[in-house]
């Protein structure tokens, strides 16, 4: 069965700091920041039907719903579309499919929110507020800033900012990693995928890095206190520092100390390095004179065990965001999070 292109233009008029959002299945997506005021997109069809004709009628199945309001557009896949454009088999018959590629030009100071499920996504050159969500996707960012949000199940995040990020993101089974000049705020909670972070941080606000079983890699630009909270979580600290604290609950200070940092997993390690690809890497301070780690103090006897079924569901908890790593601990060990 032939294949006929077709395509769906948009252009609305936002405003520099208009507001944009898109809800697709299945197509890959890229969004691209201009300098302009318009919000520009571009849908391409292809769609397998038997003839012109037939590949028009499915066309007006296929189109994208479009939302246009002041300073606001709303781009998403037809109703029908639960599952995706290929749907339209249900409607036309066996063979009768239709998949999508989407391209979108924003002003770049606009205000974006973005759902997709299977679907590819690369955005860059933006700085206004972001907030993506994804299923079975990955994420790129590139030449990216501002105030970003990211949700993502079984898909990898990539993030290059060129000026100040305000990072939080939350990944299930899947791989973060973000380069920035800068990281106004940080908060990164995964399940199973690794984390790796570079930039300076800065705020007075705790910058949390949360993991189950993944690793964290962190790349410092400038001094830091980084506080370490684990069941079985190694620390490598391969930049001057100083280590104070118990087996559980470590502090290593970088530098002279500064903003700080907590990572908490619980079987996931931390590994801490000079940064690499970072413009802006400052060195780091003369180490001063290391203080004797103190003897951890006599650990209380565990609770009893828990079994296998409440163990799983204390990790429900913790993958539905209801508790924290810290609070996943506790209760898995029987012991109190303070400690």
């Amino acid at each position: 069965m032939p294949v006929f292109v077709r395509t769906q233009e948009i252009r609305h008029p936002i405003g520099s700091h208009g507001r944009f959002a898109l809800r697709v299945t299945s197509p890959d997506v890229e969004i691209h920041g201009t300098a302009e005021q318009v919000a520009s997109v571009r849908i391409t069809l292809e769609i397998r039907a038997g003839s012109d004709a037939e590949a028009d009628e499915l066309l007006e199945h296929a189109r994208f719903r479009v939302t246009e309001g002041e300073g606001s557009l709303e781009v998403a896949e037809p109703r029908h579309a639960e599952k995706g454009l290929n749907a339209l088999a249900r409607i036309f018959g066996a063979g009768k499919t239709a998949t999508s590629a989407v391209e979108v030009q924003l002003p770049r100071a606009a205000e974006i929110r973005y759902d997709g499920v299977s679907a590819d996504l690369t955005a860059t050159d933006l700085s206004g507020m972001q907030q993506y969500r994804t299923v079975s996707g990955d994420v790129v960012l590139d030449r990216v800033s501002g105030d970003i949000r990211i949700k993502g199940v079984s898909g990898d995040v990539s993030l290059r900012g060129d000026a100040a990020v305000a990072l939080d993101a939350a990944t299930v089974s899947g791989d973060l990693s973000g380069f920035a000049p800068t990281f106004t705020s940080l908060r990164a909670v995964t399940v199973s995928g690794d984390v790796e972070l570079e930039g300076a941080l800065e705020g007075e606000a705790q910058h949390r890095i949360e993991t189950v079983s993944g690793d964290l890699s962190l790349g410092v630009v400038g001094p830091l206190t980084l506080e370490v909270r684990g069941i079985s979580t190694d620390a490598d600290i391969n930049v001057p520092h100083r280590a104070e604290g118990s087996r559980d609950r470590r502090r290593y200070v970088i530098g002279e100390g500064g903003p700080q940092v907590l990572f908490s997993s619980m079987s996931g390690d931390v590994s801490v390095g000079s940064a690499r690809r970072s413009d802006r890497t400052a060195p780091v301070p003369p180490r001063a004179p290391t203080s004797p780690i103190p003897p951890s103090p006599p650990v209380p006897p565990k609770a009893a065990a828990l079994s296998p079924q409440e163990q799983l569901a204390v990790l429900h908890a913790l993958e539905r965001g209801e508790i924290d790593v810290e609070e996943a601990t506790r209760r898995l060990t029987g012991r109190d999070a303070g400690v």
